[in-house]
């Protein structure tokens, strides 16, 4: 269930190895230009750059929390104020050193980032960009009715940066002074974005309730990133507060935000480096409609020119959902397109041997997940009445029943994605009903869905690393450091490269996720998940999709899962591989347990013959009979779907 109110499509995140060298030499291109511009361009041109360069701080803020963490903002210009007036307080009232300032003043730009964040993050798309329209707002009355702030006329008098007795007044040089800090607030963000955080935002952005179940705390990640977000704005406010020498309450006004958004939108919000490029075509744009405006509209101020940027960012968001940078990947993508590729499996096809073990997974038999009496009703309708059921380790377990029996809906109470209206779920002797899925998965649980719940806007390899997720630690700051994530990083790497073979999906692992077919998609959620090392896994309609080889494929994979003392689940419309399969089979009907037992018992149950059959308890079948006539009824099912 991806949020529909996320902002434009992103073009597919992880790389191959062509781009590892090509980001390095893009950095370095960055640089050369930083140094060469001021030295190229007019000066007016330049002044124009040094305001790109200020505002393009809180761009890449604002890129991090739309593009990564999907939460669409209008309150950035209230940071941007909160650092501005955070640095003219104390280097002009308490003659604070400008660099320590600093620090200070995006420190309690991301305070306020944190006490603000932690109430507004629990709303989702314009609720949320409807919220911080109104800290805006508020930041803005403050500063206008507040005479320690100075009132309407703001605090004035703050000087130029000097450094070893160099004053730099000019825009060429503060130009110079900006660009190594710009190059390393981009460094910092690009980070961020590749390693273990950007991957987990990234997914969230695509489906929470997949990221979710894969261990993923996407408020917390939010949050954290939310604070970061406001840490650039309060940069670029600092930076801003030194070149104009004054700030007043126009620093956290409505159009600036619309500024900083445009920036974001317009460069790309697939990459940081948009941000920086869509400063710099923004400020450009802007001295363009201040010339422009005036000449077509005598008279025209400001609010004029508002609407020219509101024209732009309509088109853009239209024509060009994508922005500059998404332009720029798809035309590259065109032109090496990589091929799909053929998967190598690590075993032959008679290879039954353990698959995945690992030291501490309980003993086979040992009871893993209980449910108890579990219900679920909406409104007036019971989907779920009274379930009860063990799963033990080293074992595989069927739920089966005919559509709308309540089988898909066990699976969301039992993974957290469904809240039970009574019963509880017990996984390894902990009480986990009505938590969030990551709880789920930090039991080292997890599940695949019904309906398709892939990262499309990643590739194959993408999505099994986040699978890593919980086995893997690095945070925001050893990530935005890169070095100290390094060999994590190598670790996830070859863990992916494994698991994607054991699937065949080896040859496909740089490919968009979104291009593979819709049965590779099915074995990309299994890996996905198996990469997470459970010891239960929840599989929703696997089979779904596959052909006939990939099929018995798959129920060998399951075999060697359950050899290796892993706890399967299976929703299957497929009964005579369920049958085949599983060592214990529950089914339900209009919601409730009607049999449980191995696979011979069922065939036999009346309850199951007049659930899937219509076959009174006192026709008789023959086993033959029995067999065929369930098959039948089982390929219906699936031709129906399950509304489940």
């Amino acid at each position: 269930m991806a949020d529909t109110t996320n902002p434009p499509t992103r073009p597919a995140r992880g790389g191959t190895a062509g781009r590892r060298f090509a980001e390095p030499a893009g950095f370095a291109v960055f640089a050369l230009l930083l140094v060469v511009f001021p030295l190229l361009a007019p000066e007016t041109v330049v002044n124009v750059g040094v305001y790109a360069l200020i505002y393009g701080i809180a761009a890449i803020g604002l890129t991090l929390l739309m593009g990564l963490a999907g939460q669409v903002s209008l309150g950035q210009a209230a940071f941007f104020a909160v650092g501005a007036y955070g640095q003219a307080l104390l280097v002009t009232r308490y003659q604070v050193p400008m660099v320590v300032a600093a620090l200070v003043a995006v420190g309690l730009a991301m305070l306020v980032a944190l006490l603000v964040g932690v109430p507004l993050l629990r709303l989702r798309g314009h609720y949320l960009a409807l919220a911080t329209l109104g800290l805006g707002i508020i930041v803005t009355v403050v500063a206008t009715e507040s005479d320690y702030l100075g009132a309407t006329s703001g605090l004035y008098g703050i000087g130029k940066p000097e450094f070893g007795g160099r004053r730099y007044d000019s825009p060429a040089e503060y130009f110079w002074l900006l660009s190594p800090v710009v190059f390393l607030a981009l460094l910092v963000a690009r980070n961020i974005v590749a390693g273990r955080v950007g991957r987990a935002l990234g997914a969230v952005n695509d489906s929470e309730v997949a990221a979710e179940c894969l261990g993923v705390n996407t408020y917390r990640l939010r949050l954290q990133v939310f604070v970061v977000s406001a840490g650039y704005a309060g940069l670029a406010g600092v930076a801003f507060v030194h070149w104009i020498g004054v700030v007043n309450p126009n620093a956290a006004n409505f159009p600036l935000s619309v500024e900083f958004l445009l920036m974001s939108v317009l460069g790309g919000l697939g990459s940081v480096w948009g941000a920086i490029v869509g400063a710099f075509a923004v400020e450009l744009l802007d001295e363009g409609l201040r010339s422009l405006i005036p000449t077509l509209l005598p008279g025209a101020v400001g609010e004029v020119q508002l609407i020219g940027f509101g024209v732009v960012l309509t088109a853009v968001i239209l024509f060009v959902p994508g922005g500059i940078h998404g332009m720029w990947r798809s035309m590259l993508a065109r032109l090496r397109r990589p091929a799909p590729g053929i998967g190598r499996r690590v075993v032959s096809d008679e290879d039954d041997s353990p698959l995945l073990a690992r030291p501490g997974r309980p003993a086979p038999g040992t009871p893993l997940l209980e449910v108890r009496d579990l219900v679920r009703r909406f409104g007036g309708v019971t989907a779920v009445g009274g379930v009860s059921f063990e799963v033990r380790a080293g074992e595989i377990f069927a739920l089966i029943g005919p559509n709308g029996a309540g089988k898909t809906t066990c699976f969301n109470m039992i993974s957290g994605v469904l809240a039970p209206s009574e019963g509880s779920v017990w996984l390894r002797g902990e009480r986990i009903d009505g938590r969030k899925p990551h709880v789920f998965a930090r039991a080292r649980a997890t599940r695949t869905f019904q309906n398709l719940q892939i990262f499309r806007s990643t590739t194959v390899r993408g999505n099994v690393a986040v699978g890593r997720h919980l086995r893997s630690r690095a945070g925001l700051l050893r990530g935005a450091l890169v070095l100290p994530a390094r060999r994590e990083e190598r670790q996830i790497h070859q863990s992916v490269e494994e698991t994607l073979a054991l699937v065949g999906l080896a040859g496909d692992a740089d490919r968009p996720a979104a291009d593979l077919p819709f049965g590779r998609q099915r074995l990309l959620e299994i890996a996905r998940a198996l990469a997470l090392e459970p010891d239960l896994l929840l599989l929703d309609e696997p089979m779904a999709g596959l052909s006939g080889g990939e099929r018995r494929e798959l129920a060998r994979l399951l075999r060697r899962l359950r050899a290796g003392g892993m706890a399967v689940v299976l929703v299957e419309h497929d009964v005579e591989a369920v049958l085949a399969l599983a060592d214990r089979v529950a089914v339900l009907d209009d919601g409730r347990l009607i049999a449980l037992g191995t696979p011979e018992e069922i065939r036999h149950d009346p309850a199951v013959l007049a659930a899937y059959l219509g076959v009174d308890d006192d026709e008789a079948l023959t086993d033959e009979a029995l067999t065929d006539e369930v098959t039948r009824a089982a390929a219906r099912e699936l031709a129906n779907g399950d509304g489940a």
